[in-house]
């Protein structure tokens, strides 16, 4: 399996340097990178009964702090 970071590299680097087409591969990678944060996180031993957690978890850690 590759990590989202090699997955990004590599689309990038075969795509045109279009803005929007960046985005739109960035935003794809974030929602593997999560999937994958949120598979170790229910496997792992701070893992609660449900996903719900999950998602406090990974917005208090990794979400926005504007």
């Amino acid at each position: 399996m590759k990590t989202p970071v090699k997955e990004l590299y590599e689309r990038l680097w075969e795509t045109d340097k279009d803005k929007f087409t960046w985005i739109a591969i960035l935003d794809d990678i974030l929602e593997k990178e999560k999937k994958q944060m949120k598979e170790a996180f229910e496997e792992g031993s701070c893992a609660r009964s449900s996903g719900s957690d999950f998602e406090y978890y990974y917005n208090e850690t990794y979400g926005d702090k504007k």
